[in-house]
């Protein structure tokens, strides 16, 4: 078979499926280099873990849908042509087969126009055979990138979004609530003494436990809420249409659920609290700001003993004067 775009791209995801690679752009376009036997202008031919993705190789697979697309435009085209010639000439043949009144003469020209009626339809039949392959594998591909920008947002331990994930959704939930005049609150949440966690128990149980710990935020969270690991221990929540009074009692719920459940890891059972900051958006607030606010009450509940909340203050408003330590 040719070596098409569709046929190439085919072979693609089903090597990395085999091989359990993630679909991820720099692995689609190597593995995609290694099989048409093209140089690869960017990187050696060589199938990489997953990370965060660079321009070149977009520009990569954004080059394969074009040939993918002209290969369907060209076909389409010879179709129409190719058809267009056939037809012309049978209906010549049945012209003359219509006005002809020698025995002979009408078997050649009946044996002709089968042939070419038979010629016609194996031309369409290879091209939709060939136009249902393209299409097929636009389909896996669009689905496997799918599932790329997925991978590339998540946190591949817990499952939460990653800082990638974080600007765009927070960027969105801020445009969102600032063009309907709505409330959007995040609050910065901290596993307390996590390091005690792993000096004592190993980086398995810490593992342990910051999946368990993702899964009780979840359960506490809607669905319009996100959840993003941030770094290390430490989460963001996002909850649009939430005032600083309804993220507070969410936080007092998962309090109390993680006192109820202790992290099981070996036979032992692991306690830990956390401690948290909230912050909800104001009227000049980006996502830098409001991440920050939300972090500096993390800092102070984190300063205040642990497992405590904190609500940040709204910043002064511009113009107003700032308040000096000591002075009214």
């Amino acid at each position: 078979m040719a070596q098409t775009p569709n046929v190439i791209g085919n072979a693609v995801m089903q090597r990395l499926r085999e091989n359990g690679i993630p679909p991820t752009p720099e692995n689609y376009a190597n593995s995609y280099y290694l099989i048409s036997g093209q140089p690869n202008p960017e990187k050696p031919a060589i199938e990489v873990a997953a990370s965060e993705p660079n321009s070149a190789f977009y520009q990569q697979l954004l080059t394969m849908l074009r040939q993918m697309v002209q290969e369907v435009t060209d076909k389409t085209d010879s179709l129409a042509k190719d058809l267009g010639n056939k037809n012309k000439h049978l209906s010549g043949n049945v012209d003359s087969l219509r006005s002809s009144r020698d025995k002979n003469q009408i078997l050649r020209l009946l044996s002709t126009v089968v042939m070419q009626a038979s010629g016609i339809q194996h031309t369409v039949e290879s091209s939709h055979k060939d136009l249902i392959e393209t299409r097929q594998a636009l389909n896996t591909l669009q689905e496997e990138m799918a599932e790329t920008r997925q991978l590339l947002n998540e946190d591949t331990l817990t499952g939460a979004l990653n800082r990638r994930g974080l600007e765009q959704t927070l960027a969105r939930e801020i445009a969102r609530a600032q063009r309907g005049d709505g409330t959007l609150t995040v609050s910065m949440v901290d596993l307390d003494h996590f390091k005690s966690v792993n000096d004592n128990h190993g980086h398995e149980a810490g593992d342990q436990m910051l999946k368990h710990f993702a899964d009780l935020i979840r359960s506490v969270l809607r669905k319009s809420d996100a959840l993003v690991r941030y770094g290390g221990e430490e989460f963001t929540l996002i909850l649009p249409d939430t005032d600083p009074r309804g993220a507070h009692l969410v936080l007092v719920r998962l309090q109390q659920l993680m006192s109820k459940s202790p992290v099981d890891y070996a036979g032992k059972k692991i306690n830990t609290t956390f401690s948290a900051g909230i912050a909800n958006l104001q009227a000049d607030d980006n996502g830098h700001t409001l991440l920050r606010r939300a972090d500096e009450a993390l800092y102070d509940a984190k300063n205040s003993g642990r497992n405590m909340i904190k609500i940040a203050s709204a910043p002064p408003a511009q113009g107003s004067p700032k308040k000096t330590s000591g002075i009214d």
